[in-house]
């Protein structure tokens, strides 16, 4: 297991030297959907993987705003001396990778959207959010759980990977409801990026053709806000490239990497 630090109530992962790569899992996951990634990136650069605040072993601080969440991982970083990274975001991490990259812009090398999207919920979307959050209210928060890991899955992969997304669940299964329904109110209120455009830094997309949660075609159109994008569209893939797609998502995180340091 890689080395495990904590600031501030905020628990990460630090391992190897050289130019700083950040990685920000998913909800309602933790850092340790990295660690097949990690030893590839870190036999050149130095990886801090975090665990957002409110899962994993981070405290639940300040986690009722995407926002607030970003300038908690800024204070990690200034901790951690860190004046330049790349960031990599899956999903929720992504949309806080993103509230980072225009709140503190001068340290973003690069931004890899890793199943995720510049745009904010719709009405609909928040709606159905709305209706989990009740369900969670009301004790639902393991149902709730138990649903969603295979969902992340294309459903061609959910047999193939059931064994990887049943671990996923008996490990997040305890996670507090408070922080799940406040992470939810979080990813429901995000900030919508897609008017804005992104030609500060490379921008890399990993996009399931396949994913339940994400419509490809949208997030390549998106792509094209960017003058810098790397997208890779991964055909029979939904929401977990990294497992359902290792060895291509492996290489293309870490050729992008490469390329933002060249």
């Amino acid at each position: 297991m890689p080395n495990e630090f904590i600031h501030n109530g905020i628990a990460y992962y630090k391992e190897g030297k050289g130019d700083v790569v950040v990685l920000l899992h998913g909800f309602p996951m933790d850092k340790n959907i990295w660690l097949d990634l990690i030893p590839v990136l870190s036999s050149n650069h130095q990886v801090i993987a975090i665990d957002i605040p409110g899962l994993g072993n981070s405290n639940a601080l300040f986690i009722n705003a995407i926002h607030t969440i970003a300038d908690q991982i800024h204070d990690l970083l200034q901790h951690e001396r860190v004046d330049k990274a790349v960031f990599i975001g899956h999903s929720m991490g992504g949309y806080i990778a993103l509230a980072f990259s225009k709140q503190y812009s001068e340290m973003v090398k690069g931004l890899s959207l890793v199943h995720s999207t510049l745009k904010a919920d719709t009405e609909e979307k928040k709606i159905m959010r709305l209706k989990v959050i009740d369900l969670i209210n009301r004790g639902g928060a393991k149902a709730f759980l138990r649903e969603l890991f295979p969902s992340l899955f294309a459903a061609d992969n959910r047999i193939i990977f059931k064994l990887e997304w049943d671990a996923l669940y008996n490990r997040h299964q305890t996670i507090s409801p408070a922080s799940l329904i406040a992470l939810y109110e979080a990813i429901m209120n995000r900030k919508n990026y897609a008017e804005t455009t992104w030609n500060e830094f490379p921008m890399q997309w990993i996009i399931g053709e396949q994913d339940q949660l994400l419509d490809s075609k949208d997030l390549i159109a998106q792509a094209l806000q960017s003058d810098k994008s790397f997208v890779s569209l991964y055909p029979g893939c939904g929401h977990m490239s990294m497992i359902e797609n290792r060895a291509q998502f492996e290489k293309d995180i870490l050729e992008f990497t490469n390329y933002c340091y060249a």
